[in-house]
């Protein structure tokens, strides 16, 4: 399955190594403002070789709309777009065509399909999630015309055993991007980024997490049963390769689990947002966990991998929510009083 969303639908495709990367997707009404310069914004965000953190490998993502809009509005039809690999090293990987590397998808993809693309992981690697940043952009533009209260900002809450402070509300992506780390919390962020250089130099990885938040959403946003906002929200955040929890609700809430009904009811924002599968028109808080990554030892150090992964996910993060919502709106206006 390589489709995502039920009316507002994004289709991925390419593997790391091959002429390109793209995706496509359906169900974007006509007249929506939508420039390329948008999308790349969106794309730099998460390119590779943008900061020492992260893998050097320089590509520069340069996006290319095939279809789908003329003068800068969607035209209703679907809106095609595709990024062009231009640095790829696929010899690093002739040793590994028929090793299986340890924490990877190698050995399972091998035994489902008999047939796998072993340059960088072919469609299992984490180049794949461009496309994600090119469909969600595509959302919140649309969003941003039929939704604009809507803000939705993710930032990196943990790297290894070094956890922010909660930020305030109004937190913006430019507070977020201020920083390499892509942490707003100034006393914990130089930290994180020392520790990820040091985890780089030993041909080692760290895990953390991101949290996302998403402010302005309407009540009622979501299906009470089977499609209960956590649970597509989870389907879309469980579906980045590098993510093994999600929970949902305040940063506190592991801590506030264990208390009497009494107290964990007496706080207004516990539920994060969501009451019976619906939005209950407070901010959305939910967050995600990240393995360390598997790449390794002298993998990790005669290759261009990333030895933490959460500064380039943020925007990831950003649009799978943001397709989420933008797809519920879609239902929501379909069918505004059916259960």
């Amino acid at each position: 399955m390589n489709t995502f969303g039920t009316l507002f639908r994004v289709t991925t495709f390419g593997e790391s190594h091959g002429p390109a990367l793209g995706a496509v997707v359906d169900g974007c009404p006509a007249g929506v403002p939508l420039t390329r310069e948008r999308i790349q914004a969106a794309l730099d965000r998460r390119r590779p070789g943008q900061s020492a953190l992260v893998t050097p490998r320089n590509e520069p993502d340069q996006v290319e709309i095939l279809s789908g809009v003329f003068e800068d509005k969607t035209l209703g039809t679907p809106i095609a777009a595709i990024v062009r690999n231009t640095n790829q090293r696929s010899g690093d990987y002739e040793q590994l065509k028929q090793v299986d590397r340890p924490g990877h998808a190698d050995a399972v993809w091998r035994e489902r399909y008999k047939h796998r693309d072993h340059r960088g992981g072919g469609r299992t690697s984490g180049r794949e999630t461009l496309c994600r940043v090119i469909g969600g952009t595509i959302a919140e533009a649309y969003l941003e015309r039929d939704l604009p209260t809507v803000s939705t900002v993710a930032y990196v809450s943990q790297v290894g055993d070094l956890v922010a402070s909660v930020p305030a509300l109004g937190l913006t992506r430019a507070m977020v991007d201020a920083h390499p780390t892509r942490c707003p919390d100034l006393a914990v962020r130089e930290e994180m980024s020392r520790r990820i250089l040091a985890a780089k130099e030993a041909g080692d990885s760290l895990g953390g997490s991101i949290d996302v938040r998403v402010e302005g959403l309407p009540v009622g946003l979501g299906e009470p049963i089977f499609g209960k906002i956590k649970a597509l929200i989870a389907q879309a955040l469980g579906s980045v390769g590098a993510i093994t929890g999600v929970m949902w609700g305040p940063p506190d809430l592991l801590e506030r689990i264990g208390q009497l009904g009494t107290q964990f009811h007496s706080v207004k924002d516990v539920y994060g947002g969501i009451q019976g599968g619906l939005t209950n028109g407070e901010p959305l808080q939910v967050r995600a966990y990240f393995k360390p990554p598997a790449t390794l030892a002298d993998h990790a150090k005669g290759g261009r991998h990333d030895p933490c992964i959460m500064p380039r996910a943020v925007p990831v993060l950003e649009s799978m929510v943001s397709l989420v919502i933008a797809d519920l709106v879609q239902q929501m206006n379909a069918r505004p009083h059916t259960l």
